[in-house]
């Protein structure tokens, strides 16, 4: 029997940009789980959603194929922009979670949002270049 442990996914500060922005590895799957990609993602705790994909990632998992309708969204600029939405699967640490998988024709990075984060316990402490997201 298997005992009731955390499950931690590690990440990393990425100083590409500045201030430096926390990613984590992910694997994102089609609705079918039939094809796949392995992802760095920003988290991003602006962003209310689940995961925005850059579009060439969207479209790799063919992710356009199983479009639902088309919503929009508001930068923290203030201005609107439309996404593309399907369905898919992430895997954090062997657990597979189903959400929206969101794109746009600006969408250059991929960045994993408030909609899942907030399932999970998240440390970030960039002093240390620790970043963690805790399943329980």
């Amino acid at each position: 029997m298997e005992s009731n442990r955390i499950r931690v996914i590690k990440g990393e500060y990425s100083y590409e940009e500045k201030p430096p922005v926390p990613i984590v590895p992910i694997r994102v799957y089609s609705p079918t789980k039939q094809r796949y990609i392995d992802i760095k993602a920003k988290i991003d705790t602006g962003f209310s959603g689940s995961l925005l994909l850059s579009l060439d990632n969207y479209l790799k998992l063919k992710l356009h194929l199983y479009e639902k309708s088309k919503v929009y969204g508001v930068f923290a600029g203030g201005y609107g922009i439309e996404l593309r939405r399907s369905r898919g699967f992430i895997e954090l640490n062997n657990t597979l979670i189903l959400c929206d998988v969101y794109t746009s024709i600006l969408a250059k990075r991929n960045i994993l949002g408030r909609a899942i984060l907030n399932r999970f316990k998240l440390i970030l402490w960039l002093k240390n270049n620790i970043v963690e997201i805790h399943l329980i």
